[in-house]
């Protein structure tokens, strides 16, 4: 328990150094679309921007060449399904994953599909694991965002990786289910200084990725 909640707190001490720290970007995007009465167009702005605090628009990224509605349809789709934002992960069904990741599939082909290359050579679009859960993780955290951090720190656990399956994923729930006890802690310790109640799955994907980011560093 307490090295889970030590990484968590480590990483969330980044946070609370800078009011204005880039991570806050996740903050302000997940809250957003927590609320009522969400505008489509600025739900579009707040994905934009928490995107690209986390590097989903550096220069290799297709996204670095559009406007931040190239998200409408994207958008769209999330807020039809805002119903996973409520997911219990201590009880978590075999169709409520099932419809995690019929979603990751949409959005993925919706990309790849629907948005114009600016590279002539390049005739498709790479909408990648990372991107997709990353754009889940700050619209409904209903998974973790699969960065290079986050999957080095699972492998460090000793937890198998290759690609996003649904296999992988239960993994994850598994891993939190059985530290439940250390992520309610630490849920409750950052609530009270924050007075924002993080989800569960970013809990985890901060908890991967602080492991991940310590032995790079």
């Amino acid at each position: 328990m307490d090295n889970v909640k030590k990484k968590i707190i480590a990483f969330c001490r980044k946070v609370e150094s800078d009011q204005n720290h880039r991570y806050k970007s996740w903050e302000h995007c997940y809250s957003y679309f927590s609320q009522k009465n969400i505008d489509k167009n600025i739900a579009c702005l707040h994905l934009s921007f928490y995107l690209a605090s986390w590097g989903m628009y550096r220069g290799s990224s297709f996204l670095l060449w559009k406007d931040y509605l190239i998200h409408q349809n994207v958008v769209e789709k999330i807020l039809n399904n805002l119903k996973l934002q409520k997911i219990n992960f201590s009880n978590i069904t075999e169709y409520q994953i099932e419809e995690i990741f019929k979603l990751i599939h949409w959005i993925k082909n919706w990309y790849k599909d629907n948005v114009k290359s600016v590279n002539a050579l390049r005739k498709n679009i790479n909408a990648t694991d990372t991107l997709i859960t990353k754009i889940l993780l700050g619209t409904l955290a209903c998974v973790p965002a699969y960065d290079r951090y986050f999957i080095a720190g699972f492998r460090l656990k000793g937890l198998k990786f290759s690609t996003l399956t649904k296999k992988n994923f239960r993994l994850v729930v598994n891993f939190y289910i059985e530290n439940k006890q250390a992520f309610d802690s630490s849920q409750k310790e950052i609530y009270h200084k924050s007075g924002i109640k993080y989800p569960t799955m970013k809990l985890v994907d901060m908890y991967f990725w602080q492991i991940g980011f310590e032995a790079d560093n």
